[in-house]
This record gives C-alpha cells, structure tokens and sequence, in this order.
C-alpha cells in the first residue's frame, strides 16, 4: 500500500486545515470590482474537447494551472462554469465565474467564498455550505441561511437531488470522524438530519457527497483500507429496496496515492468532475474530468437492467413502502422491477413512442401540488418538467413523434370553482402552454396527431387537433366517461364509463359509434390500456380501497384474467414504427 496523506497526524492536521481554511476564511459574500475576460472560449464546455476514458485536467491554463483550483461545478444548462481558487495574497478562497453568451465563454463575476458550491437540479439554487442564494433573473439573490438544525454541523458541501433530498458532510478532522447526512422532503415538511449507513460512514475521512439527481447514486470521497493512500472516490448505488448498496473504490481510472476528491457529474449526464491533488503537499491542486461512463463501469450486476429489459414493456403504479411507486413488468406479468422509491406517490405512467422513458406524475408540497415528470425506463435521469403549486398535474401522454407531452391541470380558483385544463409542453418541459380551447382532462394522443380527452362537467369523451380545431364530442350520457385511449391503428377508443349505473370499460369506433361494452363487475374498472397489437386491453379493478388489481380482458370481451396483484393505471408500449 502507498503512504499517502494521511500516514501520520502532522499530516492529518496539514489536510483539515487546508479544508476548513477553504471552507470557513471567508465570512462576507462580495463582488469584486473589476472583472477580467477569459482569452476567448468557443463552445460547449469552455471550449474544451471533451476527454475519453482517462481523466484530464479541464481547461488546462485557463481554469487548471500550477497553483489550486477547486470544486468546479457547472450550472444546469450547461451556460454558467463555477471554482474556487485564490487570487490574493494571504490566501483568500474566491469562486470565480464563467457565463456563455452565444458561443462564447466570458468570466462574469468572482467573489469570496463562504461554502462549496453546487447547484439544485433545477438551476433555480446555489448552494453553499450552511447556505444558499435562489436565481433571480439573470443573477442571484441575497444569501441565506438553511434551518437552524443545519446551523449545528460544520458543513463543507451540501448537494440537492430532483427531490429535494439533501446530502452534506461536516469537516470531522483530524481525528477522522466526519460523518456524511442526509435530509428529505416528505409531504413539503423538511426532515431532521440522519446519518447514511454504515456502508457509506465507513473509515476515516467522509465528506464532499455528490447525490445525483434522480437519488440513483452517491459520490463522496473517503480513506479506506482498499484505498491508494490518500483520500479517494468512492460510489454507492441505490438498490431496489431503496437501500445502499456496498461502496466501490472508482479506481486508478479516477484515484491516486494523493487527495482526489469532490466528486460530481455535469448536469448533462455526460462527465464526472473531480479534484487532485499532484502531490502530498497541496501546492499543486487541479480540476479533473472524465467520460461519466466510468460510473457504469462500476455499476454492479444487480443494479443494472435486466439484459431482456426491452421485453419489460408494461409500466404501471404499485405499493411499495406505503407509497405508490412506479414498476415494470414483462408481457406475461411474471418479473417485475420496481424504478422509483419515493417517501410520496409517484404514478401514472406514460411510454414514450422509442421505450427509453417515462412521463408520470408525482406528489409534492404535502400532496398540495402534482407534477409530471419523466425518467428513463430504469428510473434514472429523472427531471421534473412542471412546478405550478397548488395545481395537480397528471395524465402526461407522449406526442406520436415523442417531441412533446400533453397533460391535465386541475385546481379551485379563487373563487373555490373547480378547473380542469389540458397543456402541452415540449418534452424537455419548456414551452408549456395552455390548449384553451379544450376543456376537460385524460388527454391523449391518435397515432396521427390530434388529442382525445374527457370533458370537464359533462366527463365526454372528445377529439380535436392539437390547436383546438375540428372539436367534436364523440359520446353523450349523463354518465362519468374518463380515460380514453386510442388503439395502434387508430381506429377505436377504449374508455372508462358508469353509464350502466358502474364504471365499466367500453370500446367505441374513432368517430363514437358501435360502442361495446367489455366488462360486467361489480367493483370500479378504470384507466385501460391496449396491447401493441391491438388485441387485448390492460385495466385496474378497484375492490376496495385498499385493493386494486390489473386485469387483462380481449378487445371482444373474452378471456378475462387477473394480471398483476395490487397495481393499476397501467400503460403498455406501443413502439414507434
């Protein structure tokens, strides 16, 4: 084993005092009055090319150089580049900051530094130790303060997930007793402060966590006896249980005999950042990055998808942990794979028309607001596209080119008036807008375009173009009429309707004749779902409240048969072609 860092205490000393100078000597938040162009960056990433499977100094001479530079982290949307480094004499920790105007990089601002930096998900917060500044236009606002319960630790970096959940150290040198935290969101209520498992406090020196976004993964750097000397990354994967897995060194790929630490991937997905120190003596401390396909590298074999996972092509929403989460399931309903694991719902799924993600709704604010969000098939790279408090978003349904999402909003105005709305966003989330001249919910997409949805009163089921044009009202009961969905070949709709006195599932033609209906229970049938080919439809039987069944029926009525034990709103994907 190496000697490294750590290989006696005026070592250790040398180390914390290092960390907590960069932490904590600046006490005041300030800009300097002159700022200074960059020579002239072109292009993503400060202009730089990208690196491959070997980590590489990021943007050697202009960021990286021959004294320190620290804890470079992008801002989500990749136009804004942030690292700490020193620019006066004594030593004074400042960050600088890189803004991308057109193509081009300009540094923008610098001040002193008072915490680590890293970014909420969503670009809206700066993070900073005990700290944090929200987005405000084009700059940031006024510093403050997290809980007084945060105020008890000595924190040095405090990452964010989609979710909120919080992940922070606390300097615990010399004596190596630093241990790593974590906070969530439950129902809009911030929860104390607990300590990861033993797998991730584990040896000596814990700190700087990286919690990726969707909480699929975290990155912190640590010293341990498989370590090479000196302070190392180290991964740990989420498990399906919602437990942590094992922590794995990332290795010579990543690590050295000397500090290589503050790990964390761009918000792009595409690489990992980290520091290094090129020596014991911290003279000499670089920003390094490298293709973030070295995480996959490490992934272990039970926390990768199944190898048939394109055979896993029924999403729908279970009970796991007293909430509803999200699973996959193969065409025969036999293995199922669970890919979200939050304290609220999550719900609702929607294929999008290639298979690698999912829209679905999700709870936040004390079930006060609902959310679309989407994921990828495996649960990974979760964003949240929408964020209207007190407004109830759901029924996301993917445009046949997958380019857009079209959803309801439903909410009391002021005047406790009950609203239900249809948007339509870009699949990214941007440019969501109102459709104001369809008024209703459940909406969904034919395979040429146009969007069959319920109205809101009445509960019809009606179609029209995605502008509002050619509206037509395809049904006409005094009868609650919800969950249309279009068949492959677009020419019928399956449909949820009581108009037989209970909630049963109907099939009509595309233009609302020869209406069939296909089920007769006594208990309420809902949100159905067609088979690729068009043969069979997937819906939930709701028994009780506590008890609800996926149960597969063919499009004639025949062969009915329970599916899947306590799932429902079940989608199946129907493939692009």
């Amino acid at each position: 084993m190496a000697v490294g860092i750590y290989s006696n205490q005026k070592r250790k000393m040398r180390v914390y005092q290092f960390l907590i100078l960069i932490t904590f000597l600046s006490s005041h938040l300030s800009f300097a009055q002159e700022i200074k162009d960059l020579p002239k960056l072109k292009g993503p990433y400060l202009g730089q090319k990208p690196p491959g499977m070997v980590a590489e100094p990021f943007a050697p001479g202009v960021v990286s150089t021959e004294g320190w530079e620290v804890e470079g982290v992008f801002a989500p949307g990749m136009k804004e580049f942030y690292y700490c480094t020193s620019v006066e004499e004594p030593f004074q920790p400042t960050i600088i900051g890189y803004r991308q105007k057109g193509k081009v990089w300009k540094k923008y601002t610098e001040f002193k530094r008072k915490g680590e930096l890293a970014f909420s998900p969503d670009g809206e917060r700066m993070h900073m130790a005990k700290g944090y500044k929200d987005r405000n236009g084009k700059g940031w606002s006024d510093r403050q303060e997290l809980s007084a319960v945060f105020q008890e630790f000595q924190i040095m970096r405090l990452t964010a997930s989609a979710e909120e959940t919080y992940a922070f150290d606390e300097a615990g040198m010399p004596d190596g007793d630093g241990i790593i935290r974590y906070s969530r969101m439950i129902d809009g209520v911030r929860e104390d402060p607990k300590p990861f498992p033993e797998v991730i406090n584990t040896g000596t020196w814990n700190a700087h966590p990286f919690i990726a976004p969707d909480e699929s993964y975290l990155i912190w750097d640590g010293k341990r006896e498989d370590g090479f000397g000196g302070s190392d990354l180290y991964i740990s994967f989420r498990q399906a249980d919602g437990s942590w897995g094992e922590a794995i060194n990332m290795g010579d790929k990543v690590n050295t005999p000397y500090w290589d630490a503050y790990g964390s991937v761009t918000p792009d997905g595409k690489y990992l950042m980290f520091n290094r120190a090129l020596g014991e003596n911290y003279d000499n401390i670089d920003i390094y990055w490298i293709d973030a396909q070295i995480i996959e590298t490490l992934r272990p074999a039970y926390n990768k998808p199944p190898e048939n996972e394109s055979t896993y092509e029924i999403a729908y929403a279970g009970l796991a942990s007293g909430h509803g989460q999200v699973f996959v399931t193969d065409n025969d309903g036999q293995s199922k794979v669970q890919i979200t694991d939050r304290a609220v719902n999550d719900g609702y799924p929607a294929w999008s028309p290639d298979g690698k993600r999912l829209a679905i709704y999700a709870y936040h604010d004390g079930r006060k607001t609902w959310s679309i969000h989407t994921l990828n098939r495996d649960g990974s790279d979760r964003k949240r596209l929408t964020h209207e408090q007190n407004k109830w978003d759901s029924a996301p349904a993917w445009s046949p080119d997958g380019k857009k999402i079209v959803h309801g909003r439903a909410y009391r105005d002021t005047e406790g008036a009950w609203r239900q709305e249809i948007w339509i966003m870009n699949a990214d989330g941007s440019e969501s807008q109102q459709l104001p001249d369809l008024d209703g919910g459940g909406p969904t997409f034919t395979p040429d375009g146009r969007i069959v949805f319920h109205s809101s009163g009445t509960g019809e089921i009606c179609i029209a173009n995605q502008d509002g044009s050619g509206l037509k009202q395809l049904t006409n009961n005094d009868a609650e009429e919800y969950h249309p969905e279009v068949s492959p070949d677009g020419n019928e709709i399956v449909f949820m309707s009581n108009r037989d006195g209970n909630h049963e599932i109907y099939v009509m033609n595309i233009d609302g004749s020869n209406t069939r209906r296909l089920t007769y229970n006594e208990v309420r049938d809902s949100t159905p779902t067609w088979s690729p080919d068009g043969s069979q439809i997937l819906f939930t039987s709701r028994e009780s409240e506590e008890e609800r069944h996926l149960y597969l029926i063919n499009k004639d009525g025949t062969g009915l048969r329970k599916f899947i034990e306590q799932g429902g709103a079940p989608a199946w994907l129907k493939r692009a072609q």
